[in-house]
């Protein structure tokens, strides 16, 4: 690969983003984000295609004791929690006027395995105004989660859980 080529790549990956998380919609009440089942690629996570799955799409693949966590990988139940992103933009509530200069959001997290600082999973567009983002069946090693706009090169706001699954960001956008 060109030199040329590996400093597009990270300008490219906002739009990669936007155009996957195209298929995410709100589904949770007021105040809640809440994504929906999106499954992951069924060319057997190889790339070269083939009738598999990658990893598990439901509970019930997962036997006894485990779950299908919201990464696809069937885990012990122990293994996850209900996470809660909740942000706040300038020390106030997300709105409609809060949120004008950055209607959609995306989300990253990072685990204490990965030792990167890109994040290992994420969603966009997350919608700003809802103020808060759940997911339910999230690993435990998913430690911290980092906000930003969508498509933008601002630096992301990152925080850690905390032992009840919860962090509070606060924007500055």
């Amino acid at each position: 690969m060109s030199y040329r080529r590996l400093m597009l790549a990270p300008r490219l990956w906002p739009l990669v983003l936007g155009l996957v998380g195209g298929c995410f919609t709100q589904t949770g009440g007021p105040q809640t984000y809440d994504p929906p089942y999106y499954p992951p690629p069924s060319d057997g996570g190889g790339g070269g295609g083939g009738g598999g799955t990658y990893g598990c799409q439901s509970d019930a693949e997962c036997g006894t004791g485990n779950v299908c966590a919201r990464t696809f990988e069937c885990m012990a139940a122990s293994a996850v929690r209900v996470i809660h992103v909740n942000w706040t933009l300038l020390g106030q509530p997300a709105s409609a006027t809060t949120c004008a200069n950055s209607q959609k959001l995306q989300i990253g997290f990072y685990s204490t395995a990965s030792g990167t600082d890109y994040p290992e999973w994420g969603y966009a567009p997350v919608p700003c105004v809802q103020g808060k983002f759940t997911i339910d069946k999230f690993p435990i090693s998913f430690t911290s989660a980092s906000l930003a706009p969508q498509n933008s090169y601002e630096t992301p706001v990152t925080g850690g859980f905390d032992a009840t699954g919860n962090v509070s960001l606060d924007l500055p956008y």
